[in-house]
């Protein structure tokens, strides 16, 4: 998560008890008071704390999706003003991953991943994310963009502390690389005859790890993107924009929270792990104890096998007795019903004919090979 200084006490004082900024806001907009966001579907205290208008309305907090493994928490509030014109949003982070790896690609699509490939921060806000949240505004179009070099710089750092702590409790067993990027997109739009002003800030992490599969080695990216924006009318974000940065710059989320939360997706991961192992050992461990128990389960199989023979006693005489014949590819044995005395395979399927001159291979596509029939 990012974390993000507290302004100065000093300037707080400033702006509590000036009677006006210069933007000519209304008294009630200087009255500013400390909100604690506390986690209580998860851990039960402080998630983060920031500072909003005193007539303001927060809605939201962090909210936990119990369904996944491991859990997976997401922050998402919103700060609105009374009249609900100028709305501070925080949006939870989106889960996308790309490789050329179509089998990776499948499994974190059934997770609940969506498949994209990486962008930059500046176009993902242009190209991808600004068309669909505001698709039913008109007249939208891109006033300013940015890039924030210093924002995309201390995300990196803040993720690099995140993944060693992760891979203190459960070790990566594969090279990765950690990169980020960030930047600022402002646009304006007609919303129910009105013209709207917002704001847009993303950034976005991006985890590299590289994998062996039948691809060779192959690079798998999962990437996080975390917006945030604001909005006002037009004439009105001028003397706005001051509360939005104190909304902004005031929240400070709780170390202790993330390293919790951390700890605790490292821990069920591990412990996931531990499990599969656990019973893959039990496999081997009862595939190397084989003992008289497999001679009378093999025992009960063949008996069985002669009480579904009795099923063709009303038969003729060739069907009631059998052969045994070699598959030469999948090396095993198969028994049939004497009379198919020719007998092919093309390590799939099975073809059996008592015409001693038939050749699946005249005619086919496929490559078969004749089953010799094993001799007692």
């Amino acid at each position: 998560m990012k974390r993000l200084s507290c302004i100065p006490i000093a300037v707080l004082a400033i702006v509590l008890i000036a009677p006006a900024h210069p933007y000519g806001a209304n008294d009630h907009e200087t009255a500013f008071y400390r909100l604690v966001v506390e986690d209580r579907q998860g851990f039960g205290y402080e998630a983060f704390r920031l500072i909003i208008p005193r007539s303001w309305k927060f809605s939201g907090g962090v909210s936990w999706n119990f369904g996944k493994t491991p859990p997976e928490a997401s922050t998402v509030f919103t700060v609105s003003s009374p009249d609900n014109r100028s709305v501070y949003e925080q949006n939870g982070r989106m889960n996308m991953f790309y490789s050329q790896d179509p089998g990776l690609c499948s499994s974190r699509a059934l997770s609940g991943s969506e498949i994209l490939k990486p962008m930059a921060a500046c176009d993902f806000l242009k190209k991808y994310y600004i068309p669909r949240c505001r698709k039913g505004v008109s007249s939208l179009k891109i006033r300013q963009s940015q890039t924030l070099e210093a924002l995309a710089r201390q995300n990196r750092e803040l993720a690099c502390i995140q993944m060693d702590l992760f891979s203190r409790i459960l070790p990566f067993g594969f090279p990765y690389e950690i990169h980020s990027d960030a930047a600022r997109v402002q646009v304006e739009y007609i919303q129910s005859g009105r013209k709207i002003i917002e704001d847009f800030t993303v950034t976005i992490t991006y985890m590299v790890a590289y994998y062996q599969s039948t691809y060779g080695n192959v690079g798998a990216t999962t990437w996080i993107p975390v917006v945030a924006s604001f909005h006002a009318p037009a004439d009105e974000m001028d003397r706005r924009v001051r509360t939005f940065k104190i909304i902004t710059d005031s929240r400070k989320d709780n170390p202790h929270w993330t390293e919790d939360y951390i700890r605790l997706c490292a821990t069920i991961a591990r412990d996931q792990i531990r499990r599969k192992e656990a019973v893959l050992a039990s496999m081997r461990k009862a595939a190397g104890a084989r003992s008289e128990i497999s001679d009378m389960i093999s025992e009960s199989y063949a008996k069985r096998n002669e009480a579904y023979d009795r099923i063709f006693e009303s038969y003729s005489d060739a069907v009631r007795s059998v052969n045994s014949y070699v598959d030469p590819i999948n090396d095993w044995e198969i028994e049939l019903p004497t009379g198919h005395d020719n007998a092919w395979t093309n390590g799939f399927e099975y073809i059996f004919s008592d015409d001693a001159g038939f050749d699946p291979n005249i005619g086919s596509s496929q490559q078969w090979t004749r089953m010799g029939r094993k001799h007692k």
